[in-house]
């Protein structure tokens, strides 16, 4: 079954960009108030396409809109708890506010994720559900993300996983996906390599649990494919205000087409 992400345009989370144009084949294989000074919406050609709703310093809601119609595609709400842990999100379509999907999330004593389990609807059916574990180096930096297919990880089946490895500043310097065969034995994917500008990325702070975000924003994202030895190459140019942080983001994809993302933020 081939599941919907949805693409968030700060490029945040890894392991999306890098595949948007590699072949249906390959990607078959492989997620108001505001804070002053929050992002608050992200704009296309001067049509919203995102944006962020927060309770006090926390994100509480992200909409995502059609680009030339204005309408709300789909949403997105987080509920947290009495530590300010997201505990649970779910996915809604836009027009009736029908589920799309529901993600419970587990944490261990360290206050650090170490589960999800995804349910994703079709109408009032469930069609598909996910387990994923997240593992932790010693300095609490996310090492390893694995993928199981059904709702318990004791009967599950393992699909994939990601390894992750981290730069000294805590971005995140590259990752390996690994997809499991039918013996159950994980074959290297694809490898991802990243790097960066020295400003800060708005995103950072309210990244969802278990996302693979870096503290500075995303310049460059090379992905080399190894079946097909095919390489896909991103780049990420900015403007950036008085405080550093970025207004705008350019992205320009391997066939060379580029677009802009622009940043607004509360006051």
């Amino acid at each position: 079954m081939k599941l919907k992400n949805r693409i968030m345009p700060a490029m945040l989370f890894f392991g999306v960009v890098a595949f948007s144009s590699c072949d249906d084949r390959e990607k078959d294989t492989l997620q108001p108030t505001f804070e002053q000074g929050a992002i608050s919406h992200v704009m296309v050609d001067s049509a919203e396409v995102t944006s962020y709703n927060y309770a006090g310093k926390s994100l509480t809601q992200v909409n995502y809109y059609d680009k030339e119609t204005g309408d709300l595609e789909s949403f997105e709400k987080y509920i947290r708890d009495s530590k300010g842990n997201i505990i649970k999100s779910s996915s809604h379509a836009g027009a009736n506010h029908a589920m799309l999907s529901e993600q419970d999330y587990k944490y261990n004593d360290k206050n650090q994720l170490t589960q999800t389990t995804t349910s994703y609807y079709n109408g009032s059916s469930l069609e598909y559900s996910a387990v994923t574990t997240f593992d932790y180096n010693s300095k609490k930096e996310l090492e390893k993300k694995t993928v199981y297919e059904g709702k318990d990880v004791s009967s599950a089946k393992l699909k994939s996983y990601t390894k992750y490895e981290v730069l000294p500043n805590g971005n995140y310097g590259q990752e390996k996906q690994y997809v499991v065969d039918s013996k159950g034995k994980g074959k290297l994917f694809s490898t991802t390599t990243y790097s960066y500008d020295s400003n800060q990325n708005p995103f950072f702070a309210h990244g969802e649990p278990g996302a693979a975000a870096s503290p500075n924003n995303i310049t460059v994202a090379s992905t080399l494919v190894h079946a097909s030895k095919k390489s896909y190459r991103y780049t990420y140019t900015y403007k950036y205000d008085e405080r550093g942080y970025p207004t705008s983001q350019t992205v320009t994809s391997p066939n060379g087409q580029a677009q802009t993302f622009t940043y607004l933020y509360s006051n």
